[in-house]
């Protein structure tokens, strides 16, 4: 009741804050400035009504989804969707579309977005940094294709035990390996379950810095190392260690700097 209370009072100030704009306010601040909190005044409605509780989705998931709708609202204003339906500009529906079409309100989406991470993080609950919205936004961005089948395959294991991880989704599986899709991590339970976690963070750090070259220069040859029966025998007749080859060694390196824990060496 306390979290939904706080997100009806974020978004009933954001909601007086857009209707102001749009009554009285003119050029930057009309402009801009309302574009900005749109994007959080949707968020923390939806917070409010039907996403109270912290979920990966409505904390992970609905930002950007919230954000994206601002992509839609840019497409309506192009095409005069108020004039085509006869909304009066001045209106509540009205300001919330928005005014004209204008390429610089993707960057205020962008500003909104950080703007629900930024009070996400306030909240000081597990697994809040500041650097959450934009970690996330690249990784559904920059590191569309990994993390877009990382979804897929979290979807997939929907039934298995999910946990927030440093700005990623955990899943504990029921395979005997780990891996690192994009944003979503996923490992086995068992005694190396956490540092196989740390292991399998170094790769979404390997994600935000590579982008798409991601697939071919971390993924394709961890898959080739780990799974090829041939290296499989190599590593266990000439004893080395699958965190050997470049690729997992850098890895287990991000991962142990930036969570302070021990990462998978074997």
């Amino acid at each position: 009741m306390k979290d939904r209370l706080r997100y009806i009072i974020l978004f009933a100030v954001l909601l007086i804050i857009e209707i102001l704009i749009g009554k009285f306010a003119t050029g930057f601040v009309r402009g801009f400035v309302g574009d900005v909190l749109v994007i959080p005044a949707i968020y923390f409605f939806l917070r409010a009504t039907f996403f109270c509780k912290d979920k990966i989705f409505s904390v992970y998931v609905m930002p950007l989804i919230c954000y994206f709708l601002g992509w839609n609202a840019e497409y309506l204003q192009l095409i005069d969707i108020t004039g085509i339906l006869g909304i009066d500009k001045s209106s509540l529906m009205g300001i919330l579309i928005g005014g004209s079409f204008d390429l610089k309100d993707i960057l205020a989406y962008l500003i909104g977005l950080y703007l629900i991470g930024g009070a996400l993080a306030l909240e000081k609950k597990p697994d809040r940094a500041w650097w959450y919205p934009l970690g996330t936004f690249i990784q559904w961005t920059w590191g569309i294709y990994q993390t877009t089948g990382g979804l897929i395959v979290y979807l997939w294991n929907i039934r298995c035990p999910h946990s927030y991880y440093g700005g990623t989704i955990r899943t504990e599986w029921n395979k005997p390996y780990g891996m690192s899709i994009g944003q979503f991590i996923f490992t086995p339970a068992g005694e190396l379950s956490d540092e196989m976690a740390v292991h399998e963070y170094g790769h979404t750090f390997q994600s935000l810095l590579l982008g798409p070259l991601y697939i071919p220069v971390i993924a394709i040859p961890s898959l080739v190392w780990g799974f090829t029966p041939a290296f499989i025998r190599m590593r266990r007749d000439k004893g080395i260690r699958y965190t050997s080859l470049y690729c997992e060694k850098w890895a287990s390196d991000w991962g142990e700097k930036m969570t302070g824990r021990k990462a998978l060496r074997t």
